[in-house]
């Protein structure tokens, strides 16, 4: 092409964006749908713009009231999570690094550090936390979901840009939502492929809903961050190394550098999860997400009581049901026999599982959360930092596990996440608890006061009792918080209990 020619047709564009398009006092251009799509295009809505559309759709003032609760409970695990993280190998790191890649700034809170950073460097040092121990909450659908990674980014947006309370619970149930509903649509670890790709593409609905984004725009950064969302399933395979805290955390900063490209005008693609279902073997026929706004699935998320995967609470809960009943008969137990689901089961102890030789593998691993739960009582966050799953009785007691099917779990619920476990001693007695269905479970939950005392546990020693007792307020009452800041304001170090 020619020079001329093509400053001509720049010209010709340039007027048609001024005409068709509107510009916000942010600096992003919003290209109406006449330049974001052909007219062919327009017919039929692709599933990204019924995303776009979803997204737009949700209202503070239409939510139902256990949804506005649940988006508030949620908040208030994560934040837990994140303070329990504070200060870890895998949260420092990051902490020093987003500002070599992501710049100096101080727009978002970094959660229970001094130092505030840009909004891509707050959200991935934050998804690192959220994710370091792996305590936050849990959606099941066609598998387990992390729904709570990505809260960082509907925060430290609404910090940004001073949104209201009643927007960020907005943010939430849109992420949330859009996250929980692929993850219903279609197996992403049957592909080969982690579970939280599902939140690529809920993290750019987010950023474009606090962003004010039209549908056609937010309709391209939902395709460009599909596009770019895979993450192997290889990190939580095997020896679980750091990048498990992060992987979720990169694909939310890429969706919001993807929705800023969206909002400048950047073209994406369409069918992007069609494209999953069937070029990916299992194929699978007919891909639909459902998106009606009635069926929520917020109030279905699960909590966990213990800081491992979400398979295993069951496990840990009945262990440490039994563990007062084996004191002092520890040696001479014979065999202790669990019963779970197939799924589970090669998730969780796989060879690799019963000679852990990292922390990411120890907290996914049945037979050391069993071990732990039965000597110990409990499986907390302070063994995995001591290390007490290497200790030389939990590797011993690992070594007289054997773990099958549960055909009884299985026939009363076939999709549940219980376990049953038979302990023999040497003379020949024997003792089995059955957890059915784990405490933290959507049919199970936890208390508010169990909830807020977990929270508590953690951020007491960030930001003080008196410090911490008032983020429980401000969640408490989010709807009524004009500005956000008022809520991040809070999540800072304060003195002596800073950590860095």
């Amino acid at each position: 092409m020619k020079r001329r020619e093509f400053l001509a047709r720049s010209a010709t564009a340039v007027s048609a964006s001024l005409l068709l398009g509107s510009v916000r006092s942010d600096g992003y251009r919003f290209v109406s749908s006449a330049l974001a799509a052909g007219e062919g295009d327009r017919q039929k809505a692709t599933l990204e713009q019924q995303f776009a559309e979803f997204a737009l759709s949700i209202k503070y003032e239409a939510l139902p009231a256990d949804v506005i609760g649940s988006a508030k409970r949620v908040l208030l695990d994560t934040l837990g999570c994140a303070f329990g993280s504070v200060g870890s190998e895998p949260a420092n790191i990051a902490e020093t690094t987003i500002r070599k890649t992501f710049g100096e700034g101080n727009t978002a809170t970094v959660i229970g550090y001094p130092r505030s950073a840009t909004v891509e460097g707050a959200l991935f040092v934050n998804g690192v936390l959220v994710r370091s121990l792996d305590l936050n909450d849990t959606y099941i659908g066609t598998e387990p979901l992390h729904p709570s990674e990505v809260l960082p980014t509907a925060i430290a947006l609404c910090e940004e840009n001073g949104r209201s309370g009643r927007e960020l619970i907005e943010a939430i149930v849109v992420g949330y939502e859009a996250s929980m509903r692929v993850n219903d649509a279609i197996s992403f670890i049957e592909r080969g492929f982690h579970p939280l790709c599902a939140a690529s593409y809920g993290v750019p609905l987010i950023a474009g809903k606090i962003w004010g984004l039209p549908k056609e725009a937010l309709a391209n950064a939902v395709g460009i961050s599909g596009a770019r969302g895979f993450t192997s399933f290889v990190v939580n395979s095997g020896a679980i190394s750091m990048m498990k805290a992060m992987g979720l955390a990169a694909t939310a900063a890429d969706g919001v550098f993807a929705t800023r490209l969206a909002a400048q005008g950047f073209t994406g693609p369409s069918g992007t999860l069609e494209w999953l279902a069937s070029k990916m073997k299992p194929v699978k026929e007919g891909l639909a997400v459902d998106l009606e706004l009635a069926r929520y699935r917020l109030p279905r998320v699960a909590f966990k009581r213990f800081p491992i995967q979400i398979e295993l609470q069951a496990v840990a809960e009945a262990g440490a049901s039994l563990s007062g009943k084996i004191k002092g008969r520890g040696q001479d137990i014979r065999a202790i026999t669990v019963e779970s689901y197939p799924g589970i089961i090669e998730r969780v102890a796989d060879p690799a599982k019963f000679k852990p030789q990292t922390k990411g593998t120890a907290d996914h691993s049945l037979p050391t959360c069993l071990a732990m739960a039965l000597l110990d009582g409990d499986v907390t966050v302070a063994q995995f930092e001591k290390d007490r799953w290497r200790s030389q009785d939990v590797m011993a007691l690992m070594e007289k596990m054997s773990v099958k099917p549960g055909e009884a779990l299985i026939a009363k619920i076939p999709k549940g996440r219980g376990a049953s476990i038979e302990i023999v001693f040497a003379d020949g007695q024997s003792l089995r608890e059955t957890v059915e269905v784990p405490e933290g479970d959507a049919e199970r939950p936890l208390s508010q006061s169990s909830l807020e005392r977990k929270f508590m546990n953690f951020a007491v020693p960030v930001v003080s009792k008196v410090g911490a007792e008032r983020v429980v307020s401000l969640v408490d009452g989010l709807e009524e918080l004009k500005d956000v800041r008022e809520l991040t304001q809070a999540l800072k170090a304060t003195g002596k209990q800073n950590p860095t």
